[in-house]
C-alpha cells in the first residue's frame, strides 16, 4: 500500500488527513475547540486559533505537540506549527 501511495503522489495528502484529524486528540477538547484551522504542508502545520492567550499557550507547547504529532503518525511528518 505504501508503495502506490507514493507512487501516486498521494504522501502528502494522506500525511495533512491524519495530522489534522489527529489535531483534537492530541490538543483536548478545550483547545480544539478554539481551533478554526489546521493545514499541513511540506511539513509546516498551520494552525488557526480564535483566542490570543491560548495562541500565546501553544507557542510553549510546540515542540511537544509536534512530537506526539508524528508519534501518531509513525514517522517525521511535521517540522514545524505556525500559530496564527
Amino acid at each position: 500500500m505504501d508503495l502506490f501511495v507514493d507512487a501516486y503522489g498521494l504522501r502528502e495528502k494522506m500525511d495533512e488527513l491524519d495530522i489534522t484529524t489527529g489535531w483534537d486528540e492530541a490538543v483536548g477538547p478545550m483547545i480544539a475547540r478554539h481551533t478554526k484551522s489546521v493545514r499541513l504542508r511540506k511539513g509546516k502545520l498551520n494552525v488557526k486559533v480564535d483566542s490570543a492567550p491560548l495562541r500565546h499557550e501553544l507557542t510553549f507547547m510546540r515542540e511537544r505537540l509536534i512530537e506526539i504529532l508524528n508519534r501518531r503518525a509513525g514517522r517525521r511528518v511535521v517540522v514545524e506549527i505556525v500559530l496564527e
